[in-house]
């Protein structure tokens, strides 16, 4: 082969090579990251949460990441500085993300409000005046709910309680039931999520009227079109086996359209 042809050959070759790298970055999906609230344990959020994920990237045609953050606070900072491309959050913290990130609302839990509750083991305390000045196991003190039922229902009842931060929603169930506090602060939905025989070892001494469910949101610089497709996925979860059963593992009954004045009333709670 003479010195010409081989040159020849040679540049066909890297052509063929630079093409086909070319091709290969084309087909690479966009990656997305998606932030869900620390409610578990790291563990259990994610058994929870990647197939979710995984739904939305055969769905959607994005890759969707599943990501979250060490705790609560840590979280609404990540999501207040725009660290997530979309978020699951709850609806009060959905709006100070939105203020501060631009996030805007582009889905809403249907049918599963967002409802606080006060538990006891079923041999703890009958009434809700008898946990005065006692201590209460909370995700976080910190957290929304917590804040929520402190300064809003017990504030009004006369109670004062010292809340203690368990970790996790998780961790709420397992102290009061070891007997380490009298009762805890959770959400219904949560509640709903435990081993049967375990939830028979609780009972709710009281819980709120329903308010805004949690939100999922879209950071502003996540193009619409992903946002449209995120958007239909969710939505299109109830329609489907795979969809209907994702969403009982996490206790939703369906995931509804959803916009940023559907969050209004959360705007006006002033908790201190």
């Amino acid at each position: 082969m003479s010195c010409l042809l081989q040159r020849i050959v040679g540049c066909w070759v890297l052509l063929l090579c630079l093409a086909s790298a070319s091709t290969a970055r084309a087909a690479e999906p966009i990656v997305f990251s998606f932030g869900v609230t620390p409610q578990h344990s790291p563990g259990e959020q994610a058994k929870l949460w990647v197939p979710i994920c995984q739904y939305l990237s055969k769905h959607t045609g994005y890759q969707m990441q599943f990501k979250t953050s060490k705790d609560l606070p840590t979280y609404w900072r990540d999501a207040d500085a725009g660290a997530f491309d979309f978020l699951y959050i709850n609806p009060y913290y959905f709006t100070k993300a939105q203020k501060a990130a631009g996030y805007r609302a582009l889905a809403k839990d249907g049918g599963t409000p967002l409802v606080g509750i006060i538990v006891v083991r079923r041999d703890g305390p009958q009434q809700v005046r008898a946990l005065q000045g006692a201590k209460l196991a909370t995700h976080s003190v910190s957290a929304f709910m917590t804040d929520y039922v402190r300064y809003g229902y017990l504030r009004e009842q006369g109670v004062q309680i010292d809340p203690v931060g368990v970790g996790s929603l998780d961790s709420v169930y397992l102290t009061i039931d070891k007997g380490l506090y009298p009762a805890g602060i959770s959400i219904q939905r949560a509640f709903g999520l435990l081993d049967p025989a375990m939830q028979a070892r609780f009972k709710v001494l009281w819980q709120s009227d329903p308010l805004p469910p949690f939100a999922y949101a879209a950071h502003p610089r996540v193009p619409p079109k992903a946002v449209e497709a995120v958007r239909s996925a969710l939505q299109d979860m109830k329609k489907n086996t795979e969809g209907r059963a994702l969403l009982a593992t996490v206790n939703v009954q369906s995931i509804e359209a959803a916009k940023d004045s559907d969050f209004d009333s959360m705007r006006k709670l002033k908790l201190d």
